[in-house]
């Protein structure tokens, strides 16, 4: 018989003996294997650690940073929370009017390179007219991180970037979680010509009383489209 037509058995008897081969092969190696560790524990061996020298894990996770240490108040400021692609994700944003009184959708048309998403708002009613906006307008809210903490007294900075194709008059509020408690309230009145392109706008909002279960809210009475983009909430008494 040749070596082209050896059997299945023979080559079987040939792959164990190399097994069997290589097996005591490695363990010859390993027991002439020794090694030694030596450990200097003396305290002249070690290095000496700074008395003022101290550290902590930080990673965001379970809102650690955002809804923890950044002092920010609103969650999803940049509506972004669906990613970069559109329709996104604008939650925890509700919207304030049904759908007779206001439409809110998302597009791609921000100011920011990196982060394009920006939320529109289009206002069907008006002051007067056939169809009157509600008493108090229609708009949008922010819980922030299960409510947001606005104390009495305390002052609180609100940054927002706004476009609009016409005028506009937006209120600026800091409410109770159900929209019935007043705690501050600043307007952003700007002619078309203010508002045709971005427009950052800064305000000051010192609150006349304490809610730990509070909300941000941009609410209007007039018809027309206007864009929100990075709205933000900070207390002034931070770092």
């Amino acid at each position: 018989m040749g070596l082209c037509e050896s059997s299945p058995s023979f080559l079987l008897r040939a792959l164990l003996l190399v097994c069997t081969l290589y097996r005591g092969f490695a363990f010859g190696l390993e027991a002439n294997l020794n090694a030694t560790l030596t450990i200097d524990a003396s305290p002249e061996s070690g290095r000496r650690i700074p008395e003022k020298l101290f550290g902590i894990f930080f990673e965001e996770i379970n809102h650690a940073g955002a809804g923890g240490l950044w002092a920010e108040l609103v969650s999803n400021r940049g509506f972004e929370a669906g990613g970069p692609n559109v329709p996104s994700n604008i939650d925890p944003w509700s919207i304030i009017g049904n759908e007779s009184f206001i439409v809110v959708s998302t597009d791609r048309s921000s100011c920011f390179e990196r982060n394009k998403i920006a939320l529109r708002m289009e206002v069907i009613c008006d002051k007067e007219g056939s169809n009157i906006c509600p008493y108090g307008g229609v708009g949008i809210y922010n819980p922030g991180y299960w409510g947001m903490n606005i104390e009495q007294g305390k002052a609180y900075k609100v940054v927002l970037h706004i476009r609009s194709l016409g005028s506009v008059n937006v209120s600026v509020s800091l409410t109770s979680s159900d929209g019935l408690q007043n705690l501050a309230t600043s307007n952003i009145i700007s002619e078309a010509s203010d508002v045709s392109d971005w427009k950052k706008v800064e305000l000051i909002l010192v609150s006349k009383g304490t809610n730990r279960n509070s909300r941000l809210q941009l609410t209007t009475t007039k018809n027309g489209v206007i864009w929100f983009d990075q709205v933000s909430v900070m207390p002034l008494d931070t770092y």
